[in-house]
């Protein structure tokens, strides 16, 4: 395989990690303060299951294929057939995708940019400005180059949040109830984690990656997962124990409850979180202009990043509502899609043992609570919590 694009597991996991873990998870720990730490495990618990089983069912389908393909192409061949209508579908599924791309996107300039002024004490348009030139400029080297980056910048994040959690065993702690909230509280929240668990488009990335060995796909992605989980663990419940009050973007009001140290320690936290979710989304969506419009890397990098930088500064939506909504839309779209793509690829695989296979838990019961746990989560992505 080229080895421009060989990824080691760690590399892979890393990528698949990258895409889920950024705005996402310094929203859970707000959304986790207005309910209590029964609905918050339990929450945690359901949405990592059904993002694994989800997950896994993207694996087998790019797996069962010669080349993986961006999810978008494995919806045109096995969902939409060759018509009118179905072409029509296809290019109407490849513009939502890029709407809430770019959406996500902006929204990590955005934040990376607030948190730039914060450490550095510049204009917020130099902030994005220069969130993007690295951002962007990443990924415009390819697939190896941002596998390498993901790795360092979630060792990177391991040891701030390893820093942070000591130094707030040294502060007073909150009480948090077993209950509290309500039936909307706790949708917003499962809402919220399940975004923050969501990386469906970085798994043919992974798979591309690890084409030298196919069997460690399905690892990748366990692993990338579990990443997140931990790290979303580990952030809402030491934000929700010292923060006064838990702010919207959580690592603000956490470094603000430790000290000025932790607050520039926390903002690079979660600078560096913004820019692996911005690595890992904005390089699938090259990649899926790629596949859909015949560009070069070049080009399909330049429409994948530059609009979002426009967007950005623009300064036309708040941070929380750029990852809820883009989080709703994205939810809506995948949960309907993946597991009908699963049942016909497996009536189309001619008898053909794929590398990995979920087997009994792809079957069509699993598939309708997969279908029926993402819809909960979209609804609870867009839910008026004020």
């Amino acid at each position: 395989m080229d080895h421009k694009k060989k990824l080691t597991l760690f590399e892979a996991a890393c990528v698949v990690a990258g895409l889920g873990f950024g705005g996402s998870v310094m929203a859970v720990p707000y959304l986790a303060s207005l309910n209590g730490i029964v609905p918050v495990i339990s929450i945690m618990i359901i949405a990592y299951l059904i993002s694994i089983l989800l997950h896994l069912m993207v694996v087998e389908v790019v797996l069962r294929d010669d080349s993986p393909q961006q999810l978008i192409e494995i919806f045109g061949k096995y969902l939409f057939i060759k018509s009118w209508w179905g072409n029509i579908l296809m290019w109407v599924v490849f513009a939502l995708i890029v709407v809430t791309f770019y959406a996500l996107l902006a929204g990590y300039i955005i934040g990376s940019g607030e948190l730039l002024v914060n450490i550095l004490a510049i204009p917020l348009w130099t902030g994005k400005t220069m969130t993007y030139v690295v951002a962007a400029g990443v990924v415009f080297f390819g697939l190896k180059t941002i596998g390498l980056s993901e790795k360092y910048a979630i060792i990177s994040i391991a040891l701030v949040l390893v820093a942070l959690s000591i130094g707030s065993f040294g502060k007073p702690f909150n009480q948090i109830p077993v209950f509290s909230g309500s039936l909307k509280t706790v949708l917003a929240l499962y809402g919220m984690v399940m975004f923050c668990l969501s990386c469906l488009f970085s798994v043919p990335q992974a798979a591309e990656g690890l084409a030298w060995n196919k069997r460690l796909v399905s690892w990748s992605v366990l692993l990338g997962i579990g990443i997140n989980l931990v790290f979303t663990i580990v952030v809402a419940f030491m934000v929700m124990l010292v923060s006064h009050p838990v702010t919207e973007f959580a690592i603000i009001g956490w470094g603000r409850a430790i000290g000025k140290w932790a607050l520039i320690l926390g903002s690079t936290f979660a600078f560096l979180a913004l820019l692996t979710s911005y690595w890992s989304v904005s390089y699938a969506l090259a990649v899926i202009f790629m596949e859909r419009l015949n560009w070069g890397y070049r080009l399909a990098w330049l429409v994948a990043t530059l609009p979002t930088f426009l967007m950005a500064i623009s300064g036309f939506a708040g941070f929380l509502d750029f990852m809820r909504y883009a989080g709703g839309a994205t939810a809506v779209l995948l949960a309907v899609l993946v597991p009908p793509a699963l049942k016909r690829c497996r009536q189309k695989s001619d008898g053909r043992e794929p590398v990995f296979s979920l087997g009994f838990w792809g079957g069509a019961a699993f598939r309708y609570i997969v279908i029926g746990g993402y819809l909960l989560g979209a609804i609870g992505s867009v839910l008026p919590l004020k």
